[in-house]
């Protein structure tokens, strides 16, 4: 299972709805998110892997619910809970090859600024494998 397709969309992770009952706190702009993945296998050590990335979060994608958000549709959305100040959800991502991942996040929204963590179980041809990713994201700026 290509892992890294999840990861990467994991790294600017945040919500996906269609109706919002709050507006998320949540400023305009750019954005740096770093994230810090570790996953714990069994089979062989692999260790933390940490990336930040720089999007443009705007109005429109706030609105859409897809603030920090990157479209994977291997991934689909089973419980959300959006609030003004943050969101919890569960996920669940799966692969051509049979391999998923079964994830929940806890997101916190602070207006410029946002935290996170996600905890997952990997299920792969290598065994199953325990993922936890630690997001920390802030306004820079202007688009």
């Amino acid at each position: 299972m290509k892992f890294q397709h999840v990861l990467a969309g994991l790294a600017g992770l945040a919500f996906s709805v269609s109706a919002l009952a709050e507006d998320p706190n949540i400023v305009p702009g750019m954005w740096a998110t770093t994230s810090t993945v570790t996953i714990e296998s069994e089979q062989f050590p692999i260790p933390p892997r940490t990336d930040t990335t720089s999007n443009c979060v705007t109005k429109e994608k706030i609105a859409e619910g897809q603030a920090f958000l990157e479209d994977n549709e291997d991934c689909e959305f089973s419980e959300k809970n959006i609030r003004a100040d943050g969101m919890d959800y569960t996920m669940v991502c799966t692969a051509p090859d049979g391999g998923k991942v079964e994830m929940t996040a806890e997101m916190k929204f602070g207006g410029e600024t946002m935290t996170g963590t996600v905890a997952g179980d990997i299920e792969s041809p290598m065994g199953l494998m325990k993922m936890k990713v630690e997001l920390d994201g802030k306004r820079t700026g202007e688009c």
